[in-house]
């Protein structure tokens, strides 16, 4: 028995894990579990799912944030417009005591007629020069009562533009609010969204975006030795410089560096450190920038995606950008095909392209390798 127990017990142990490693079958009122085709298709439509809310979040984040600019402006032109409407209340003031001391003075000269006071006089040529003066003081007397009526104009004015300007920045309060509110809306939709799905399901998802990334990153390696900047001009050089250096930084909500950026934010200041400042989110950039073809796509131009300029991001060449893309994400690069894209803009429209500088290798392909690499998209999204 001594020697038949080892095989026994080992026996019994290659059983045990066999039946602990084999699936078991299903029990009959258990549904199989669907194929990978099935999952796959799954995955597919959470994945849009989040990309809609993702979507939505962004431009209602967009949106508060140029609202919000907005309402910094119209308070800061309702402050300079009670500064002036204080300042004519001044002017006018001072014009009411000048025309008061006018009165005073002519009361006080009032009396005998002006043959009287001549005949009387002890030395008439004495009065003849008073009267000389008093005709100077006469002129003078109708440019007090000039500078009277037009400061009450004034002042008037500048009051009512004073309201006017008050009433703006209430109602620019207002809008920025309902901004606001719905950002807050999207954003809860879009959580309770990636709440209701799998631990595995959001692992696939994160594993799907760090593919793109890897795919931008050996993209831009591809397109040559000149690497981020070529065929860039001078200010687009920095600016893509400015956003690469910022790889790593968390996405937030209206950031703007240094920290931490949102998408628009991300662009507006690379541009800025490129000395050439560019209005703050993306829907004005693509409202407010020169647009060009994608064809004519050069590094350090601005692409806009979706159809209400939701997004934008930086191109870097050889097809590739850099982004903030959401919330729970960093600023890294991607395709340039990630989403549906609106255009393109041109923060330095009348700027050369700047040579390459002389301590880079020279490229063995040619430099029309980045214009040429998003020509498929043209074709493919819808231009704004």
């Amino acid at each position: 028995m001594s020697r038949g127990t080892p095989r026994s017990w080992r026996a019994a142990a290659l059983l045990v894990a066999t039946l602990l490693l084999t699936p078991a079958a299903p029990a009959a009122a258990e549904p199989a579990p669907p194929p990978p085709a099935g999952a796959e298709a799954a995955l597919d439509r959470l994945a849009k799912d989040v990309d809609d809310a993702r979507h939505a979040t962004e431009a209602a984040q967009q949106e508060y944030t140029a609202a919000a600019g907005e309402l910094d402006r119209r308070r800061q032109a309702a402050a300079d417009a009670a500064r002036q409407a204080e300042q004519q209340r001044g002017r006018l003031a001072d014009a009411q005591t000048e025309a008061a001391r006018l009165v005073a003075e002519q009361y006080r000269n009032g009396g005998l007629g002006t043959l009287a006071r001549l005949f009387l006089a002890d030395r008439p040529e004495e009065f003849l020069e008073g009267r000389q003066r008093a005709a100077s003081d006469s002129r003078s007397a109708a440019a007090v009562l000039r500078d009277l009526r037009e400061a009450r104009n004034r002042m008037v004015l500048s009051s009512e533009q004073a309201a006017q300007a008050e009433r703006s920045a209430a109602d620019a309060a207002d809008g920025a609010q309902r901004a606001l509110d719905r950002a807050k809306e999207t954003t809860a939709r879009t959580e309770q969204l990636l709440a209701t799905a799998t631990a595995e399901q959001l692992g696939l998802l994160e594993r799907r975006e760090a593919a793109l990334a890897d795919s931008a990153a050996g993209q831009l390696l591809a397109a040559g030795p000149a690497g981020p900047g070529g065929g860039a001009s001078e200010a687009g050089r920095k600016a893509i410089d400015f956003a690469l250096a910022q790889r790593g930084k968390p996405y937030l909500w209206g950031g703007a560096g240094p920290d931490a950026f949102d998408c628009s934010g991300l662009t507006s200041q690379a541009w800025q450190a490129a000395g050439r400042p560019i209005p703050r989110t993306s829907q004005q950039q693509w409202a407010g920038l020169r647009h060009v073809a994608l064809r004519d796509l050069r590094p350090g131009d601005l692409v806009i995606y979706h159809g209400d300029a939701s997004h934008v991001a930086l191109y870097l060449g050889g097809g590739t950008v850099v982004h903030a893309p959401h919330t729970g994400t960093v600023v890294k690069l991607a395709p340039v095909t990630m989403l549906p894209i609106l255009g393109a803009v041109r923060p330095d429209p009348d700027a050369q392209v700047a040579p390459v500088p002389t301590e880079a290798p020279p490229s063995p392909a040619p430099e029309t390798a980045p214009e040429t690499a998003p020509a498929p998209v043209e074709s493919a999204a819808p231009q704004g």
